[in-house]
């Protein structure tokens, strides 16, 4: 856990276990080319990383230290915020139908695709 004494986002935190969910943090996928990172997370004034279980948390801290703090320095884009996927809250509810047995299910999104 790398801590900063700035607020890196706002009201938010984010979860990335790839550099494919990364796209919209260039830092995340700074930090997911060093072989050993698995997931990055990113909270309003700190940024955590879990690594494989290849090397130790003492042979890599300053480098990875010195990468985020570099980073951050340099004025680097954290989260671009207009990629980032805005959750959108899904209502679903139930009715009763004629047969006692079956209830149906109605959803404001599409559950499923074709």
């Amino acid at each position: 856990k790398f801590q900063a004494d700035q607020f890196l986002v706002n009201h938010n935190s984010y979860e990335f276990h790839n550099i494919d969910e990364a796209a919209n943090s260039p830092l995340a996928q700074q930090l997911f080319y060093l072989p050993f990172v698995k997931t990055v997370y990113i909270a309003q004034n700190f940024i955590a990383i879990e690594k494989y279980n290849i090397v130790e948390w003492i042979d890599i801290q300053n480098e990875v230290s010195q990468q985020i703090e570099d980073f951050l320095n340099d004025n680097g884009v954290i989260i671009i915020e207009d990629i980032a996927a805005k959750k959108i809250p899904v209502t679903v509810y139930a009715e009763s139908t004629p047969n006692p047995s079956t209830l149906k299910f109605v959803a404001n999104k599409k559950l499923v695709t074709s």
